[in-house]
């Protein structure tokens, strides 16, 4: 074990209880959104209800489970500083025991950079399907973002793995894969926004001359709503880079909070499709005539469905 002065003690057991207490925040505020949740999903009535409680579950769990091994972590990590402190004063502590902590210490950081990723990859599954609705299901429109997902995913258990193979505790910033894993991910969301953005606006410019000017507030509404998710999801993201350059042990609070801000954004976006409130549900498109079609087929099985096909008037509203 490296031996650590007073202050860097002090400083490390600083860091690990501003992780504990970003953490716990954020799991409150996951915990009351997923309750939320399961209540909105119980009460509408949506095509794919069953299958977004299911991802949605599975984000809440491994959640939990990360903020639970996070308790877990930081208590054997500060129970190995309290004994560096107790050597600097001269009281000895059994080496063995050190070492032991130590260890345990490094299995669950390992554990929980797994279980991160995972959910990284569940949340941002939600984030490609809603797209691909959006898209009236055109396969093509979410190729890319698949395959950066797909290289998220490897990036980040390739990180997992190199770190457990070569027993480092903190994969967060000794190895590149960790970073290069962020960048992928911020990217996949920065261009699902683009995708879903740029389809509202389209949709929007043709409702226009339907339905008359009014109409464009309720979708640069969607849109607002849309950027509004996106951000939520990369700015953290962004900070993590940013911290990695700056000042890479910093990383370990944002990282706690990115833990749980990947299960939060999802839930809130399924949260708006079961009150009819969001992009994805055909309720914010009121207002206007009745049109037929599936771009927000994940929203409320409601009479009035959105799609291109209404406006059948040989213009130019082919959107690939």
């Amino acid at each position: 074990m490296p031996e650590l002065s007073r202050k860097e003690i002090n400083w490390s057991r600083e860091l690990f209880l501003y992780c504990v207490a970003a953490e716990w925040f954020l799991y409150g505020i996951n915990v009351v959104l997923f309750c939320f949740c399961v209540r909105t999903l119980y009460r509408c009535r949506l095509r794919n209800r069953r299958a977004l409680f299911i991802a949605v579950s599975a984000i809440f769990l491994l959640c939990t489970i990360h903020w639970a091994l996070q308790l877990v972590n930081a208590a054997e990590l500060l129970m190995v500083l309290e004994m560096m402190a107790r050597a600097l004063k001269g009281v000895k502590s059994p080496q063995k025991e050190l070492v032991n902590r130590a260890n345990r210490a490094n299995q669950l950081n390992i554990a929980m950079g797994a279980v991160y990723v995972l959910t990284n990859l569940i949340a941002d599954s939600i984030f490609i399907y809603r797209c691909y609705c959006i898209w009236d299901f055109r396969k093509r429109i979410i190729v890319v973002p698949s395959v950066l997902l797909v290289a998220c995913g490897g990036l980040g258990f390739a990180s997992v793995i190199a770190c457990g193979m070569e027993g480092f505790s903190e994969f967060l910033f000794i190895t590149i894969f960790f970073p290069l894993s962020v960048i992928f991910s911020v990217l996949t969301n920065v261009i699902l926004m683009a995708l879903a953005a740029g389809r509202i606006w389209w949709i929007g410019r043709g409702a226009r001359a339907i339905m008359g000017p009014a109409v464009v507030k309720q979708y640069r509404t969607v849109i607002a709503m849309i950027l509004e998710s996106g951000a939520l999801y990369c700015t953290p993201g962004l900070m993590y880079l940013a911290f990695f350059i700056a000042s890479p042990p910093a990383t370990q609070v944002i990282f706690a909070a990115l833990a749980q801000i990947v299960g939060i954004a999802p839930t809130i976006i399924v949260v708006r499709v079961g009150l009819g409130n969001s992009v994805d549900s055909v309720e914010s498109f009121r207002g206007g005539p009745q049109v037929q079609g599936t771009v927000l087929d994940i929203g409320p099985d409601l009479d009035l469905d959105l799609d291109l096909d209404l406006w059948d008037q040989k213009a130019n509203l082919e959107m690939v």
